[in-house]
């Protein structure tokens, strides 16, 4: 048998995510599925928190983030394919990014430059951290939606009900113009343009 370390549990736990759903990642199941007793777990995660911060470590990792020198809007574009790729790959374990703030160096190190690239680019202090929650926001909206596509559980709003003579651009635009992936590229250009207005 594999000796038990950090990386493998957190790796079980996010098939586990993948595989059954977020609330099946517990302790118990994943030493269940470890084939170990629960308490082996807890040399190297302690709690129910500490898995989930293990987890979004490694989708983070996964995700490929910029950790170099970038230009801020390249740094805004990476971040949300990356953030939102992961969505896709790894539709229950990306709920994990829901629940707890993101720990640790490693899962912060493309904050930092992305914190440096505003900056140089002439964003205050305040602007560059609002910038970065308001890329962190859409990331996470959209990554939601894309989890919940590759599920197969996106939820549509019924307008077969409404008369189409009251609403007849709302159903259009359900029937002629309901493309995510504009829509997911379109929130993003559009948050890249209002931050660059700041600059002029």
């Amino acid at each position: 048998m594999a000796a038990l370390t950090r990386e493998r549990i957190l790796q079980t736990a996010v098939r586990l995510a993948d595989r059954d759903g977020p609330d099946a990642v517990t302790l118990r199941k994943i030493a269940g599925e470890l084939g170990v007793h629960v308490t082996s777990l807890y040399n190297h995660v302690p709690t129910r928190d500490a898995v989930t911060d293990g987890i979004v470590e490694l989708l983070l990792d996964e995700a490929k983030l910029p950790t170099g020198p970038v230009a801020w809007d390249d740094w805004i574009r990476q971040f949300v394919e990356g953030v939102t790729g992961i969505a896709a790959t790894h539709p229950g374990a990306f709920h994990a990014l829901r629940q707890r703030p993101v720990q640790g160096a490693r899962a912060t190190a493309s904050f930092e430059v992305a914190l440096t690239a505003l900056a140089e680019a002439g964003f205050s202090r305040t602007d560059s951290f609002a910038a970065v929650k308001t890329a962190s926001y859409l990331a996470l909206m959209i990554g939601m939606e894309r989890s919940m596509v590759a599920r197969g559980e996106l939820l549509e709003t019924q307008l077969d009900d409404l008369p189409e003579e009251s609403f007849p651009l709302v159903r259009s635009i359900a029937t002629d113009v309901s493309d995510y992936e504009y829509v997911w590229s379109f929130s993003v250009d559009t948050l890249v343009a209002g931050l660059r207005s700041r600059l002029t």
